[in-house]
């Protein structure tokens, strides 16, 4: 007898996935007993985000152990699926449905989703804005992020965090992981809820030469500039965003190394930076404990997150001779100013909503990162 009440979902990268659902597979996913809706999916779920329910099985009958589990039973094309709905033993509807689905609203062509599909971006820190950050790149078709954030999610978090009341105590790269998981289980996510820049330099350098692209999302300066060395020397793209006081305003400076581009540290030493109205220095910070959270509108971070997401695409798609982002990014326009509504007034924005390039000339003759710094030595002085 088919229960019509609950129904199954399948969700598969591709048709070629088809191949992992062999007898003894588990599927991971949820139960939704307000829709009657089960979702089950063959890839293992970063961080345990999501338990086991339901199992693939030869035969198509339950064995004793997975009694409590949704019984998948495959056979070329076709899926049937049955289980204890309460407690009655019946048969379940099966969809399935491919990734291609969930992003039939992107404005991207084949060429350019293939192009996602195969680049690995790396990510420092998962607060407000590298939360916002690795969503909307996995919205958007990257299939392989790395994570990296030693903090956990607190009360002041949940105002502009990604993550909500029931994740607080969580580290932040678990919380978003398990989001990034329920948009697309067939995305690798790595996470390191740790500093790795306490890892011994070959082990930084390694998880550093896997990426495509590195996104530094921290408000620790020090932080910032080594990740500036390391992409400079690596010769990765890399992306640095932020918000300035009370989220007036932020910026999105951005390097491509070998294109002639002045870097973080040209920028940091040849720009004069806002005063703050307060004495919060993350350059000095060592753990969470020496955070304090800048007051801040969320949609207000958001508006300079989702220009840095745009850029971060931009970046990733230079190869595709057709992608508009990518036609948008010039080396020489890489550090770009964004006013919000309340900015009229202050740093060097004189109306709301100001947007504007900030030119910059080449890499400065003294800094000692684009004049080749041997940057191993600087981090096994930090130790």
């Amino acid at each position: 007898m088919i229960n019509n009440e609950y129904s199954c979902r399948v969700f598969l990268k591709d048709p070629s996935d088809r191949k992992l659902l062999r007898p003894g597979c588990g599927l991971y996913g949820c139960i939704q007993e307000s829709t009657k809706k089960i979702f089950m999916s063959p890839y293992l779920p970063p961080n345990n985000c999501q338990s086991q329910v339901g199992v693939v099985s030869k035969t198509g009958r339950v064995a004793p152990e997975n009694a409590h589990l949704i019984n998948l039973s495959v056979k070329d094309d076709s899926m049937t699926a049955s289980g204890f709905m309460g407690k009655r033993f019946t048969q379940l509807p099966v969809e399935v449905i491919f990734s291609a689905a969930s992003y039939e609203r992107t404005p991207f062509n084949q060429l350019e989703m293939k192009i996602l599909q195969n680049k690995r971006v790396l990510i420092f820190g998962m607060g407000t804005g590298g939360s916002k950050i690795a969503l909307e790149l996995a919205r958007a078709g990257v299939r392989n992020l790395t994570l990296c954030d030693f903090d956990r999610i607190n009360f002041a978090n949940v105002s502009r965090h990604e993550g909500d009341l029931l994740d607080v105590g969580k580290p932040k790269v678990q919380v978003t992981a398990e989001r990034i998981y329920r948009i697309n289980p067939a995305i690798k996510v790595e996470t390191y809820f740790e500093d790795i820049f306490e890892r011994p330099f070959e082990q930084v350098k390694e998880i550093f030469e896997q990426a495509d692209l590195v996104i530094a999302a921290t408000d620790n300066t020090g932080v910032q500039l080594v990740i500036n060395e390391l992409t400079h020397n690596l010769v990765i793209p890399c992306v640095f965003g932020g918000c300035y006081e009370e989220a007036l305003g932020g910026e999105v400076f951005f390097t491509l190394p070998g294109e002639n581009m002045p870097c973080l540290a040209c920028l940091r030493g040849g720009v004069k930076q806002p005063k703050r109205k307060n004495k919060i220095d993350y350059s000095t910070a060592s753990g969470p404990e020496d955070y304090q959270g800048q007051p801040g509108l969320h949609a207000a971070v958001d508006f300079v997150t989702c220009i840095e997401i745009q850029i971060c695409l931009g970046i990733l798609l230079r190869k595709s001779p057709t992608s508009k982002l990518a036609k948008m990014i010039d080396p020489s326009r890489n550090y770009l100013l964004i006013g919000g509504m309340l900015s009229e007034g202050f740093y060097r924005f004189i109306k709301p909503f100001d947007i504007f390039y900030q030119p910059l000339s080449g890499p400065r003759k003294k800094c000692v990162v684009c004049q080749n710094h041997n940057l191993e030595t600087e981090i096994g002085k930090e130790k």
